[in-house]
């Protein structure tokens, strides 16, 4: 968890040479030299949807820095440029196609203050697509459907800024480290609403059906976080403490956006208070947008969402699953656009704290089993075996790397909260939050490093915080543990021994020792290779936990626990992940009278999901079944959770027998597509034919809430009409689905796709294909669709039926899609 208190200045010496070593050898990571400040933006725009371009006026108040100087350079991407001017005075500049390059007629000072106007077009259309995992495309202004062809889609028009797009749309100096108050100026037709940040001024309207909004913010921001949405939008309004709390949705998800957002203004109380800081912005908007190359964006006071975050219904009975998104993204208001990262080498100062938000929030409103739930996630996500090792050799405070997206990723987000997580439980709450306060108000509406966290911390706490932040964020890699016990039964004490492999690290660490009935948790401190403790008992323990409150980020390797242990463990211990944990390795050897028990007890346990998981993996096949464990399965079906009920239902449904199919007709009927779709496959099991009947009954919509079971019925009949709906799929299910059976029926279904002579369903499959590849390039998944469109021709060409040389011609169009460096 923790670097070492009696760090040596050598290492210190040793660690500021490495980080000059990275500057020589990478220059991306350094702070942008500021030789102006950038004061106030004034931008007058209106928007071209035909050849999808903006027409614009600037105004950008700066003072040099420090330096006198006569020219000053701006970031303008792809922009044509037509005049530029200080007052009347016309001025000199070239245009290089990312930079906007211009003369002054004279020497200014740091105690001058310039406005420059410029006039210009923006066209994000020529901008190269050069986009990382996190944000997909870096166009910085996207227009939606413009010419409103598209009947399935609205036409919109909205930004995205980060790390440095804005200036695709307006000139500026496009660094994270500059703050400006904003007005900006729009021109839209009539029918269209707008959003920006600030507080809507006035509005207009023209003699030609257009109207003017104009939308100001009088405190400062970083450019990147500059907004504008444009689009048929509903707006539901609410007001918290006197500030507007907006929501902006396609109008016919209106209704079902208020329980979406329903939490939005208790998380602005919480957030408030947690923090001791008032959220400083004037309003707080959230709209949703289609096509986002992103899942959300902290834009100040203007939030904007990817169309995934339009949840049915029946998916918020079960769990509003973008509710962590919608706390990171508010949370951002005080950790990245009150006090933002002042290079994109600290990003985790942004990422990390909107990421522990999450969990913040989630324990706050929903209590620990939540929490931990989704820190559980958090922390699979980095220590995924198949990108652990790239992920270990990152820094959190990175440097080094080629390009600006690549800096957000699950290292500075996820291992950033995590380590925050550490942190506080090792500083204590009082320690933790005071030091949050003090940071925010020290570096409000500034831009600040890792380093001033730590010295809040320092500040408030009075502990040297070096040792922490040396090893955590600027260097890499978390602990791997190795673990052993041994009972010394004269001194009635158990030893436990904790060993480092590779680098070494020192932090606190939880050991709870459990006898029969007690059980003792220690705090210690590992501060060497190897370490030895030693805890008193009474009786023999039943069980040691290492890292007993999940709080430590480590890999550890300990002796195997027993089946026995394991029931033990599961009983005896309050902690989401160990008693899941339980079940996960027990789910095998339920032959085992003890082991069956526990399931049957686990289907009654208090948090949801360990009742779901014990449900949906509770063998009824064994000897240990009885009449009453099913009965306790039905019973659980007519449960008011949609998410026990739906697991109840499957598992009653791998009985095959007709006795339940009442249930099942009933099930379909719910609105939690979990339920429904559950209910469809129990029936499918015991009567095909009106499966069959409902399901082609069904909905586009629904299906595709419901696409799991579907498929799994699809995939065995493989009937010609609905090869489309599993092309839709086929790349998800091959590789991104957490069923290992219905991962193994993709795999052996691939034949039958690819051999269709369905066009429609090829065009479905390549658009999944460059979408999904082109989103996971990082990791080469671009070339892992271009391999299976490879192989998808070769069948194509062995094949005689009319469509096939416009199927090759449409696969060979996705492979060139998707062969970009």
């Amino acid at each position: 968890m923790q670097r070492h208190i009696k760090i040596l200045l050598v290492f210190l010496v040793a660690s500021q040479i490495h980080a000059q070593r990275l500057y020589r050898f990478n220059d991306h990571g350094k702070t942008a030299t500021k030789a102006f400040d950038l004061i106030d933006t004034k931008l007058n725009l209106s928007f071209n949807f035909e050849d999808q371009t903006v027409n614009g006026e600037a105004w950008l108040t700066l003072t040099p820095y420090f330096k006198s100087t006569k020219k000053i350079q701006l970031d303008a991407k792809k922009m044509n440029i037509y005049e530029v001017k200080n007052k009347n005075t016309e001025l000199k500049f070239y245009n290089s196609g990312t930079k906007l390059n211009i003369e002054f007629p004279r020497m200014y000072t740091k105690n001058d203050t310039i406005t420059i106007y410029i006039k210009y077009r923006g066209n994000p259309n020529q901008i190269q697509n050069h986009g990382g995992v996190a944000i997909t495309d870096n166009k910085g202004l996207y227009f939606i459907n413009p010419r409103g062809v598209d009947t399935t889609k609205p036409v919109q028009v909205w930004t995205q800024g980060e790390p440095e797009q804005n200036s695709v749309w307006f000139p500026t100096i496009d660094k994270p480290n500059q703050k400006s108050t904003q007005e900006i100026s729009l021109t839209v037709p009539s029918k269209f609403v707008t959003l920006s940040n600030g507080s809507l001024v006035s509005q207009q309207e023209n003699e030609n059906g257009t109207r003017t909004d104009v939308w100001k913010q009088i405190l400062p921001h970083a450019p990147y976080l500059f907004f504008v949405g444009i689009g048929e939008f509903a707006v539901i309004k609410q007001v918290w403490r006197g500030k507007e709390v907006n929501f902006y949705v396609e109008p016919s998800y209106k209704e079902t956006a208020q329980e979406l957002f329903k939490n939005t203004t208790e998380m602005l109380s919480y957030f408030s208070k947690i923090t001791g800081v008032e959220y400083p912005w004037d309003k707080y908007s959230q709209m949703i947008v289609r096509d986002y190359v992103s899942g959300a964006m902290e834009n100040t006071g203007a939030v904007i969402h990817a169309e995934q975050a339009m949840l049915s219904d029946g998916e918020l009975m079960e769990r509003n699953t973008w509710e962590p998104t919608i706390a990171h993204e508010l949370f951002h208001h005080w950790f990245g656009d009150l006090v933002t990262t002042e290079s994109w080498a600290n990003i985790t100062v942004n990422e990390s704290f909107a990421n522990y938000s999450e969990y913040l929030w989630l324990h706050h409103k929903y209590g620990p089993d939540r929490a931990e739930e989704h820190m559980q996630k958090t922390r699979s996500q980095y220590l995924n075996p198949s990108a652990l090792k790239e992920n270990y050799e990152k820094h959190l405070v990175r440097y080094n790397y080629s390009k600006k997206d690549d800096v957000f990723d699950v290292v500075s987000y996820n291992k950033g909260g995590m380590i925050l997580h550490l942190l506080r439980n090792y500083l204590g709450d009082n320690v933790f939050f005071k030091g949050l306060q003090l940071y925010l108000e020290k570096n409000k509406f500034k831009a600040a490093e890792a380093q001033q966290l730590r010295l809040a911390f320092e500040e408030v706490g009075g502990e040297d915080l070096v040792w922490f932040f040396s090893q955590w964020y600027y260097s890499n890699g978390h602990p791997r543990l190795k673990v052993s016990y041994e009972n010394d039964y004269i001194s009635q004490k158990v030893k436990v021994k904790i060993s480092q492999s590779g680098k070494e690290f020192d932090f606190p660490l939880a050991i709870k020792v459990y006898e029969e009935e007690t059980s003792q948790e220690y705090k210690v401190f590992v501060d060497r290779k190897e370490k030895i403790f030693e805890f008193p008992f009474k009786k023999a323990p039943k069980l040691i936990k290492i890292n007993s409150d999940h709080v430590l980020l480590a890999e550890i390797i300990e002796p195997d626990l027993s089946n026995k242990q394991l029931v033990f463990q599961y009983r005896k211990s309050d902690h989401y992940v160990d008693k899941i944990e339980s079940l996960e390795l027990l789910k095998n050897h339920q032959d085992e009278k003890n082991v069956f028990k526990l399931f049957q007890e686990a289907m009654n346990d208090s948090y949801e999901t360990i009742q779901s998981y014990a449900l949906e993996h509770i063998d009824l096949s064994g000897s240990f079944a009885k009449k009453s464990t099913i009965k306790k399965i039905v019973k659980l079906s007519e449960s008011d959770n949609p998410n026990v009920k739906a697991a109840a239902i499957s598992t009653l449904g791998k009985l095959v027998d007709s006795k339940f199919l009442p249930i099942y007709i009933e099930g379909i009927k719910h609105n939690s597509p979990k339920v429904k779709g559950n209910s469809l496959l129990s029936m499918y099991y015991v009567d095909k034919v009106s499966a069959e009947e409902y399901a082609a009954g069904l909905s586009a919509e629904i299906k595709d809430y419901i696409y799991v079971p579907l498929l799994k019925i699809y995939l065995e009949q493989k009937k010609p009409e609905q090869v489309n709906f599993v092309a839709k799929y086929l790349l998800t299910g091959m590789y991104m689905v957490s069923d290992d059976t219905l991962m193994k029926s993709f795999k052996s279904a691939f034949d039958w796709v690819a051999s269709t002579d369905d066009k429609e369903a090829i065009v479905t499959l390549v658009d999944d294909f460059v979408e999904k590849g082109l989103r996971y390039r990082k990791y080469n998944f671009n070339y892992t669709c271009i391999e299976m469109l490879r192989k998808i021709i070769v069948i194509q060409k062995t094949l005689n039926h009319k469509h096939k040389n416009a199927i090759v011609a449409i696969l060979e169009q996705g492979i060139e899609q998707l062969a970009v460096e």
